[in-house]
């Protein structure tokens, strides 16, 4: 009885250490020059691999898929799970701007890499609308947390599920 309570403790701590946390952090900033919104999206690599193979139906490692291969990828996954629309509904254009390690996750078994992307809004943000799904088909409590800053205003968003989509802001 004592060597099933040792295991059953073994797995739960192999459990608890094999990312159960399924979220995404993303620093979006308003440029009023280049009228774009720039965009660092943290995840988890392996979430990450997951969701490229699933769209491409074949081995995508960051390691072994030649970069600008790779970056294609996600670039198309991106303007599937994160879509910025403008006050008229206008899907906003995205610009791949490029990744690199997130240097703190690097020393940890299951690393992260951030990803840089533009999205043209060229009428600034004011009624604009984002849709941060990135994840939420693989997991159902995927949390996608965003701050948006635009001049000195910050906003924090949370995306899950179930709420995908919200206004970032009633005015510049």
């Amino acid at each position: 009885m004592r060597s099933l309570a040792t295991l059953f403790y073994f797995l739960v701590i192999a459990g608890a250490l094999a990312h159960p946390v399924h979220t995404s952090t993303a620093e979006a900033e308003y440029n009023p020059q280049t009228k774009r919104l720039e965009v660092s999206l943290t995840v988890f690599i392996s979430d990450l691999e997951t969701a490229l193979i699933r769209q491409c139906e074949r081995e995508m490692r960051m390691e072994k898929t030649p970069a600008a291969e790779f970056d294609a990828q996600v670039l198309v996954y991106l303007n599937k799970t994160f879509v910025v629309t403008d006050a008229a509904g206008k899907v906003a254009k995205m610009t791949w701007v490029g990744r690199e390690m997130e240097k703190e996750s690097e020393k940890s078994g299951d690393p992260a890499v951030v990803l840089f992307f533009e999205v043209e809004m060229p009428e600034g943000l004011k009624g604009a609308t984002v849709r941060d799904a990135v994840f939420c088909e693989l997991f159902q409590d995927q949390v996608n947390l965003m701050l948006l800053q635009t001049g000195s205003q910050k906003i924090e968003l949370s995306f899950a599920q179930d709420k995908a989509s919200q206004k970032v802001m009633q005015a510049d």
